[in-house]
């Protein structure tokens, strides 16, 4: 494993060129930051479009033989400005130039991930040219298959492509080639999962995320005020409360690091002398009960109720497979002897409600089916729970305490995640009562 650090900045870190000497600053602090992975800039303020819905904007409005002037004069100003107050001699002007002149005029010949990865590689141009950086362009650099998995030969590439260690990398975030060389961009976000994947094939000590908060913390401050931040979770643990709603870094990004082990440090770009959240293998030590509690709003569930419903092989798989057939992915799926709940999302839901329903009561027979909107899942995660008794009983106790009603329940066999389902309009309250039983 090399000394070298993989520093990914996103759009809030990227924003205008006061942020980018901020970027420089870093980067001068530790020498051993060598690779630096760029999003799109982001917002300034909240009147603001992110550029990377600008670029969809645009290309919309091309593909339709539509004006685009109006989201086009803001891309271009924005990076125009950037370039000028960085007094940089980039080419980006003509750039844009040559982009603009193929949405007027041969729309069709470009892709909308074309046009939506030039937010990242805009930027990782300009960031190159102010750090005096070597520019490596993600396309087709990093290659993946039809499911995202990144292939091997491509992880190799990589390293050869970043071999130099004592040269200093900037690198596109968001996109790269699939097997047949079309350029794709990853999902929104995506950047993360470029610096893990980076961190990964140049064996880096560890994955810096700058962003714009100081890490992790145990509950969403807009719901729980004061809520402690979070010094070190596993990789386990962050794969929970990411999924389960906690958004600061992809989810996706994670894997890549958790395979060799490298940790990753989640940064704020504004405030760089704070310690943030370390990610990393699960510790032999386990301090505290739990580590956070995160969730999410605006799930239905679909329940079935039906006589001797146990003896009846295939069951489940069968309503599973309905719901597969139209989109419908599901998030956890509580079963009693007679009765099965699936919990999925509401607006993928709501487009097929009625040819669901009628599948499943001709296919299935059942006695009763009935679907319950505004539902809201909450997660407690953390290792602390696995050895100690009464963990689920405090939980409840304190959900009981606040008299909400709890729909839903849900333990998996890792023991280091209790899910919850509550009606939407307790979601807050319920947040408040675990975290105040757990953590105070």
């Amino acid at each position: 494993m090399s000394n070298r650090v993989v520093c990914k900045f996103g759009g809030s870190s990227v924003a205008d060129a006061v942020q980018f000497r901020k970027i420089k600053s870093i980067l001068e602090g530790n020498p051993e930051r060598k690779i630096v992975v760029v999003s799109a800039p982001g917002k300034r303020n909240s009147k603001e479009s992110k550029l990377t819905d600008l670029l969809y904007s645009a290309y919309d409005l091309a593909k339709k033989r539509l004006d685009f002037a109006g989201p086009w004069t803001l891309i271009r100003e924005r990076y125009i400005e950037i370039t000028q107050e960085l007094s940089l001699q980039s080419t980006i002007r003509e750039e844009l130039d040559e982009l603009e002149k193929t949405l007027l005029n041969k729309p069709e010949n470009i892709s909308i991930d074309f046009v939506a990865s030039r937010g990242e590689y805009l930027c990782a141009k300009i960031m190159s040219e102010f750090l005096g950086a070597k520019f490596i362009d993600s396309y087709p650099l990093i290659q993946f298959d039809s499911q995202y998995r990144v292939t091997q030969q491509s992880y190799e590439n990589i390293a050869f492509a970043l071999s130099d260690t004592d040269s200093l990398y900037v690198v596109p975030g968001f996109y790269g080639s699939d097997t047949q060389g079309n350029l794709k961009t990853f999902t929104r976000g995506g950047s993360d999962i470029t610096g893990g994947i980076l961190a990964n094939a140049c064996d880096c000590r560890l994955y810096e995320n700058w962003t714009d908060v100081s890490g992790l913390l145990m509950a969403d401050p807009r719901i729980v005020e004061g809520a402690r931040s979070i010094n070190y979770v596993s990789y386990r643990e962050i794969r929970e409360l990411a999924y389960s709603g906690a958004s600061v870094l992809h989810d996706e990004s994670i894997h890549p690091c958790r395979a060799k082990n490298i940790p990753i440090n989640i940064k704020n770009t504004n405030k760089p002398g704070d310690q943030g959240t370390i990610i990393g293998p699960t510790p032999e030590h386990i301090s505290g009960i739990i580590t956070g509690i995160a969730g999410r709003k605006e799930f239905s569930m679909l329940y079935i109720e039906k006589s001797m419903m146990n003896k009846e092989k295939g069951f489940g798989r069968k309503v599973l497979t309905i719901l597969e057939e139209r989109g419908v992915s599901y998030e956890l799926s509580p079963c009693g002897i007679d009765s099965m709940n699936v919990v999925v999302d509401s607006k993928t839901l709501h487009k097929v409600e009625a040819e669901v329903r009628a599948e499943i009561e001709q296919k299935m027979q059942p006695n009763k089916i009935k679907i319950f909107d505004k539902v809201a899942l909450i997660a407690t995660v953390g290792h602390g729970m696995v050895n100690q008794v009464g963990t689920a009983a405090r939980l409840f106790s304190a959900l009981a305490k606040e008299k909400i009603n709890v729909r839903i329940i849900d333990q998996g066999s890792s023991e280091i995640n209790i899910i919850v389902g509550v009606n939407e309009e307790d979601f807050e309250k319920a947040i408040k009562a675990i975290y105040g039983e757990f953590v105070g």
